[in-house]
């Protein structure tokens, strides 16, 4: 298991759904995968809960959202990252909750 995890919990509206769903499986998480320590990421869609969809990305360390590639990624993912990240409703908390699963 991977010592560093960032989970991310999200909403979007109905209307977007699709659309919202191409773009980050398809344009953005696949970026995100490619950043040095970035072991792996996956999306869940909620079943109970006010959020829609959880995110988990294991990091091989804290300070991989901290890093230049981390963050040129978070800048430049795709054309369409503005318009969908504002369509993005995060839950209280996140996105960047790490839990440290390895002392």
């Amino acid at each position: 298991m991977a010592p560093v995890l960032q989970i991310g919990r999200m909403s979007v509206p109905a209307e977007v759904d699709a659309e919202w769903n191409a773009w980050y499986s398809g344009e953005y998480v696949p970026g995100y995968r490619k950043v040095p320590g970035v072991i792996c990421a996956r999306r869940y869609r909620v079943l109970e809960g006010s959020s829609g969809y959880g995110t988990v990305y294991e990091f091989a360390n804290t300070g991989v959202p901290e890093s230049a590639e981390w963050k040129e990624q978070q800048a430049h993912s795709s054309p369409n990252s503005p318009r969908m990240r504002q369509a993005m409703t995060h839950a209280p908390g996140s996105p960047g909750v790490y839990v440290r699963v390895n002392a």
